[in-house]
């Protein structure tokens, strides 16, 4: 359900649209019925106070974002929420100061488009009222959260899209990236150790370590799970609704024509007119042996710009629409099939096309989409019911926040329960780390319900703890023999590291050279030539450390470096050669880089803009926060 609004939102700001959209309206979502008039505020950006409250919500949004994470500092992660709400009204105050706005059309567009609002894909009036009263919200309440985030969205793109890149940075990065090496390298593999450690030994490695031998803290919870999907199964449409429906919807049911394109490409990276001038003389010329009859296919594989399609005769498949530019497919399904195209303009070059194959276009029977418009039915009379329940489980669970029995009663769902799982992980329901965060959180362990947490946008679940265990300590004769064996681990990883400064030693100082020293101790020397940074049967630490490696320089030996691997071996290589490619021949590669930095141009601006606006900026945090 707020996928529409994820979509929506870019770059660092799609959490501020969830929080500003899709918390309110998550369904079951309560107001906050404390006085606001009485609290003090955590922090005072300018002449506007962020609340306590407002930092116990960004608070649980990073707490929930920490997944397989058992421990956290507490502190910090509220430290954090503060600061992040500090920036963003930081962010809005600016945007203000320099008269940036989002007009109400732009929000009522925006508000239209929402899945929450829309019933078989067009805005339902009705349906906007009802979610509008559950959440004791009104237009002008939503139309002020959906600014708000607007406008810190236009005020983060009015920052990043005005990066620009030169192209001597695209030279650089295409020069580092088709970056080729030639190496060779030796494994050192660990041997196990049969060192026997004295007891001493053993228990100050236990008291040093003594987080690592932790039972962790547990619960198990009781819970309520409100599940769309279920509703939707158990929702009848009969058979007559259904052919209604199929009726109605008939003139979206038809599938689109569908063809078979190949081309071939003369590319066209340079503005020069000159240049210009020789790629279409070069594409007519190209032309013309097609006409005469000569193969396409043939023809494509030997001159094709594009490398991709030009192995494949210059088959590009079945044409997508939306990948592909507009002139090139309104050319495309103007042809006959097997005619030869004139030569058609892109940003990527002149082209040729031909169509290969052409399926026409059909309506599909009601049996081919029974099923389908079935689902969707049912998916959309079950939605109506969803909310109701939504509502009931929130507003009964917030009444009577020590027990779910009244929750379940009224809106005829049963009380499930988990079994014990730790805040890094469990089964079930608890494999879901929103759950975990909840479990975990304050408010639950002190006994009361928690909020409605949603989870895949078509489930509600409500949960209190049922049985909580607290952290121990597991006694040193339970972990004895995982202390020894990770003291041999350490003592085997010690060995090997001398064994790597050794045999760097002697080709580094002694001059040996690296097959002498690596045979000289029995170790398989393995080559490799023209290593990219994308290759896939080198191990990734590896392959990093090879690339970081500095060049070598003139007659002297290769550049030796060593790191270990994941499984506690060590690799000594040596860096033979560096080759630089300026690009690849893609045609696409230059657009692909140049986005690449001017994307990542743009966010560090924006961050180095940010960082400024807090080092200036007139704020007040109370001590305690």
């Amino acid at each position: 359900m707020l996928q529409a609004i994820r979509d929506r939102a870019q770059g660092i700001f799609a959490w501020i649209l969830l929080i500003a959209i899709g918390v309110p309206f998550a369904l079951w979502g309560i107001q906050n019925y404390i006085d606001t008039g009485k609290e003090k505020p955590a922090a005072v950006v300018g002449d506007r106070e962020i609340l306590d409250r407002d930092v116990s919500r960004a608070y649980e949004q990073n707490l929930a974002s920490l997944v397989g994470v058992a421990d956290y500092d507490d502190k910090q992660l509220r430290k954090a929420a503060l600061e992040r709400l500090i920036r963003d009204e930081l962010i809005i105050q600016s945007a203000e100061q320099k008269s940036l706005a989002v007009g109400d059309a732009s929000i009522r567009g925006f508000i239209r488009s929402l899945p929450y609002f829309q019933t078989e894909g067009h805005f339902d009036k009705e349906k906007y009222k009802i979610m509008l009263a559950a959440q004791n919200l009104n237009s002008s309440g939503l139309a002020a959260q959906i600014r708000r985030a607007l406008l810190m969205e236009q005020f983060q793109k009015s920052i990043t899209v005005s990066a620009f890149v030169t192209e001597g940075d695209v030279e650089v990065l295409l020069r580092l990236k088709n970056q080729e090496r030639d190496i060779e390298y030796v494994k050192l593999p660990l041997k196990p150790s049969a060192k026997i450690f004295a007891e001493a030994e053993i228990e100050k490695y236990y008291r040093e370590h003594l987080p690592d031998f932790r039972n962790p803290e547990k619960v198990s919870v009781e819970y309520i799970l409100l599940d769309l999907e279920s509703l939707a199964k158990d929702t009848k449409i009969s058979n007559n609704e259904l052919r209604n429906i199929y009726e109605e919807q008939k003139a979206n049911l038809d599938t689109d024509e569908r063809r078979k394109v190949s081309h071939i490409l003369v590319p066209t990276q340079s503005q020069d007119r000159e240049a210009g001038k020789a790629a279409l003389d070069k594409i007519n010329s190209i032309r013309e042996r097609l006409v005469r009859g000569e193969d396409f296919a043939r023809i494509a594989a030997e001159v094709s710009g594009d490398p991709i399609s030009a192995k494949k005769g210059g088959n590009l498949g079945f044409l997508d629409r939306s990948g592909m530019e507009e002139n090139f497919v309104k050319v495309a399904y103007a042809l006959n099939l097997g005619e030869i195209s004139k030569p058609v303009k892109t940003s990527f070059g002149y082209h040729i096309i031909t169509v290969t194959e052409i399926i026409p276009a059909r309506q599909k029977s009601f049996e081919e989409v029974e099923a389908e418009l079935r689902r969707t039915a049912q998916h959309n009379a079950a939605e109506a019911r969803f909310y109701e329940l939504g509502q009931i489980l929130t507003e009964q669970s917030y009444e009577h926040p020590d027990s779910l029995e009244p929750a379940a009663k009224q809106s005829n769902l049963e009380v499930r329960y988990s079994g014990l799982f730790a805040r890094d992980g469990g089964e079930d329901i608890a494999a879901d780390p929103a759950i975990r965060s909840a479990a975990f959180s304050e408010e639950v362990l002190n006994g009361r319900n928690s909020d409605p947490i949603e989870l895949n946008n078509e489930k509600a679940v409500v949960l209190r703890v049922k049985e909580h265990q607290a952290a121990s300590d597991r006694p040193l004769s339970e972990v004895r023999e995982i202390i020894v064996k990770r003291l041999r681990d350490i003592e085997a990883s010690k060995k090997v590291v001398g064994q790597v400064k050794e045999l760097k030693k002697q080709i580094q100082v002694d001059g040996h050279s690296f097959t002498e020293a690596a045979q000289a101790r029995e170790l398989d020397v393995i080559r490799v030539s023209d290593l990219h940074r994308d290759n896939k049967n080198l191990p990734q630490s590896l392959l990093i450390a090879v690339f970081k490696a500095p060049r070598p320089q003139g007659n002297s030996p290769g550049t030796v470096g060593n790191v270990e691997l994941k499984n506690g071996e060590q690799v000594v290589f040596s860096v033979l050669a560096v080759k630089d490619e300026a690009s690849s021949g893609n045609p696409n590669e230059q657009i692909t880089a140049r986005d690449f930095l001017s994307k990542n141009g743009g966010q560090r601006e924006f961050a180095a803009f940010i960082a400024r606006l807090r080092e200036t900026a007139k704020v007040q945090v109370k001590p305690e926060s």
